[in-house]
């Protein structure tokens, strides 16, 4: 299968890599940017373009990967759906839950697949740690802690600093965690969330916000743009038989039972310590979609559902109440 670009920073290279490992041809790289998609698409012997729609509507291309800023995501989605092509879409899906909902029926409609690249879900350790709570190994689940911080990510033109267009760092990396606390506890009740986005003098962004899950399970889910030190996750999950906790610092997993009752990049990517690379895995995941072999563990309305939890707590931000969900 054929294999076009859309978006050709950070993540337009990371997935270029991960579909040629998979197989795939890289045949074409689209970017506002003429300068981008060339350095990328000579890594590939692809073509270059600044006319990402035009890339889009070639005959060619089997596979649109867009990884372009979210504000775009929806707008291409639709045209790679019209154009009859499969769709790997960089998360957040969309900038609105509407704009979702649109390439969604747009897929439908084209009877296309289209895939979202929650990529957490493909991460061992936090696959690990889901299996462990499936085990029962810390029993009934009542508290949970979620912890994701980098630099403050530049992007082509500093887009991330136009919090309208990124969502800040509750949108655009706190949903890789708001979509994992979905995926293994199911849906939320409400949120509450406090937030701090600020472009200068130095632009920074800090968020927390609390969600009730519908199963009772408390869940602080924290981001920041502000971290010192590079970047780093943090997991805690209280149980009422133990606990489990995963620092990225420290790299393993481990369990704590209770003895007795009662320069940098311009995105932040995280790695992981293991042979096969999370990111590799969507990918095979996904082909093997395409091929009609595999259902991913991920669907475009997990996808519409972690914008709208991310959104709900941006409302709950700016308005300072509770939002219910």
């Amino acid at each position: 299968m054929r294999v076009a670009i859309i978006g050709c920073g950070t993540m337009g290279h990371l997935h270029a890599s991960m579909a040629a490992s998979c197989g795939l041809r890289i045949i074409a790289c689209g970017d506002k940017y003429k300068h981008s998609a060339k350095v990328l698409a000579e890594q590939y012997s692809a073509a270059a373009s600044d006319d990402s729609m035009a890339v889009i509507a070639d005959p060619e291309v089997d596979i649109v990967a867009i990884c372009s800023p979210t504000p775009t995501h929806a707008g291409y989605a639709i045209a790679a759906a019209e154009a009859g092509k499969s769709i790997f879409c960089e998360k957040p899906f969309a900038r609105t839950v509407q704009q979702c909902r649109d390439a969604m029926s747009a897929a439908r409609k084209a009877k296309v697949k289209l895939f979202v690249a929650h990529v957490v879900r493909y991460f061992q350790e936090f696959e690990a740690m889901r299996a462990q709570l499936a085990a029962g190994k810390v029993g009934k689940p009542g508290f949970v802690k979620l912890y994701r911080g980098g630099l403050f990510p530049m992007g082509a033109d500093g887009w991330f600093r136009d919090y309208e267009e990124s969502g800040g760092v509750t949108l655009d990396s706190m949903i890789h965690d708001i979509d994992w606390l979905r995926y293994t506890f199911g849906d939320a009740e409400r949120v509450f969330c406090q937030a701090l986005r600020r472009s200068e003098p130095e632009a920074i962004d800090y968020s927390t916000a609390t969600f009730r899950m519908k199963s009772g399970v408390i869940a602080k889910v924290i981001g920041t743009w502000a971290q010192p030190g590079g970047f780093r996750v943090e997991t805690e999950i209280c149980g009422d038989k133990g606990m489990i906790q995963f620092n990225s610092d420290e790299t393993p997993i481990f369990t704590m039972k209770r003895t007795a009752p009662g320069e940098t990049p311009s995105t932040i990517v995280p790695a992981s310590p293991v042979p096969k690379s999370p990111y590799q895995l969507e990918w095979e995941e996904f082909i093997a979609w395409v091929r009609g072999t595999r259902q991913p563990r991920v669907t475009a309305r997990d996808a519409t559902e972690a914008v709208r939890m991310a959104l709900a707590a941006l409302e709950s931000a700016e308005t300072g109440k509770p939002v219910k969900l």
